[in-house]
């Protein structure tokens, strides 16, 4: 077997989630290195001339994605975000060698771990989705979720939780003491929010650690058509949308900035000026 190309979304637990579970069917079981991409909104498709290519929890623009369509010998995309739903309509009857599933229903880990396997979805996986889709269904999520995000994401150690009931109650541990921390964070960082524009929506705004982006922002938006969160690398600013189940639509929103996600989470990049990072006392 040729090595496929892996693409999945970056810097994600859901995202991370569904390379696992591509790794675990390639790597694992099938003995076959894949290549593995992090990809974040607004990349550029890699090279992928005559690979297969899995696209996980992510997927391209329409230009990206038709470019891809053309280099590579198949391209696959699971993903649930409702903007890819909207951005790929009718992409799979232009182009034969792309395979579509879309399904708002699941997280990314989960469609990923159902597509490559037959086994029992792992307890990891569900606990990643039932964060994802904000369900919190399952009494371990949050602690589970909070050390997975205290770690580096490699596929060995998240194997070991996976596979190890020793190793997932670890970790559950861990994250129950740095979730009593998270939540003294989250309360200074609403203290730190201030009133400014989005898209013409007056809005609470954060400038926050990814760490604790959701839940914090999730927090803001109650009582408000949104709230947004920021963290800059560089001149690269990253920005996260949360809405109440009443608010408003912020994967429409995200769009209008070349971002996406769900409507009630979502996000998109802006760059900051050149020199943003140059600073100079005054004459």
């Amino acid at each position: 077997m040729t090595a496929p190309l892996v693409i999945f979304h970056g810097n994600c637990l859901d995202g991370f989630g569904s390379a696992y579970a591509a790794w675990v069917y390639f790597n694992i079981n099938q003995k076959v290195a894949a290549d593995y991409i992090p990809a974040a909104h607004g990349d550029v498709p890699p090279e992928a001339t005559g690979k297969t290519v899995y696209l996980l929890d992510y997927a391209y623009k329409r230009v990206g994605m038709e470019q891809l369509c053309k280099q590579a010998e198949k391209v696959i995309v699971l993903d649930h975000h409702i903007t890819a739903v909207e951005e790929l309509a009718g992409l799979d009857d232009e182009y034969n060698n792309l395979e579509l599933l879309l399904d708002m229903d699941r997280s990314g880990a989960m469609i990923a771990w159902e597509y490559f396997h037959q086994a029992p979805v792992p307890k990891l996986i569900a606990c990643v989705q039932d964060r994802d889709l904000w369900r919190w269904d399952i009494p371990e999520s949050q602690d589970i979720n909070a050390g997975l995000m205290s770690q580096p994401f490699t596929f060995e150690r998240w194997h070991e939780v996976a596979n190890d009931e020793l190793a997932f109650q670890r970790m559950a541990d861990e994250g129950n003491a740095i979730n009593r921390y998270r939540s003294q964070m989250i309360e200074q960082g609403k203290r730190a929010a201030v009133m400014g524009q989005v898209a013409g929506f007056s809005v609470p705004i954060v400038n926050c650690p990814r760490a604790i982006v959701s839940e914090l922002v999730g927090e803001l938006a109650e009582g408000q058509p949104f709230a947004a969160g920021y963290t800059d690398k560089g001149n690269r600013r990253s920005w996260s949308l949360r809405s109440a189940q009443n608010g408003e639509d912020v994967a429409k929103i995200a769009q209008r900035f070349g971002g996406g996600g769900h409507k009630n989470a979502a996000g998109f990049v802006t760059w900051l000026e050149d020199g943003c990072l140059v600073v100079e006392p005054e004459a």
